[in-house]
């Protein structure tokens, strides 16, 4: 995912938390705080995700680094796959 698309997933959980509060009628401090929450939560859900990601393709540089028994074209492709998840 890139950062458009992560943006855009975290303005739509805003977007939602707004839509929600503005429906009940009740926007105050505490459904405020609620929309607040569900932003932290997207961004964190975001941040988690990459970080998985980070790790994934860390291990993998790792594994091609050491290149142990490993001909090209596997290096090859495990370096393809490392990058198709990020």
């Amino acid at each position: 995912m890139n950062k458009q698309q992560a943006y855009n997933r975290i303005a739509k959980a805003t977007i939602r938390a707004l839509n929600e509060q503005a429906e009940m009628g009740k926007v105050n401090e505490l459904t405020t705080e609620a929309v607040y929450l569900a932003i932290d939560k997207a961004f964190n859900q975001e941040y988690t995700s990459t970080f998985k990601k980070l790790d994934e393709a860390k291990t993998a540089l790792e594994f091609i680094a050491k290149g142990k028994d490993l001909e090209k074209q596997q290096l090859i492709a495990l370096a393809q796959q490392s990058l198709s998840k990020l």
